[in-house]
């Protein structure tokens, strides 16, 4: 009897490890992916800041030549 709990026991423990293994590998696997998501999602954030600050940049511009042209009379 002794016998037989002591092979489940160790059974058990196996299992358990297994377990524990196969969940600490999906926690890395998910965190990986979360932290790439995020990663994404602040390149498409700047990406749109940079393209939005230089159509600013690119009219203002134009408005100043245009003010220029129309204060000075020159083309």
């Amino acid at each position: 009897m002794a016998f037989v709990l002591a092979a489940l026991s160790s059974v058990a423990h196996a299992s358990l490890a297994t377990g524990a293994h196969a969940f600490k590998n999906d926690v890395k696997t998910a965190g990986k992916k979360t932290g790439h998501a995020v990663r994404d999602a602040t390149h498409a954030v700047g990406r749109g800041a940079k393209t939005a600050g230089h159509a600013v940049a690119d009219e203002t511009r134009h408005g100043y030549h245009a003010t220029k042209k129309f204060v000075t009379g020159h083309e």
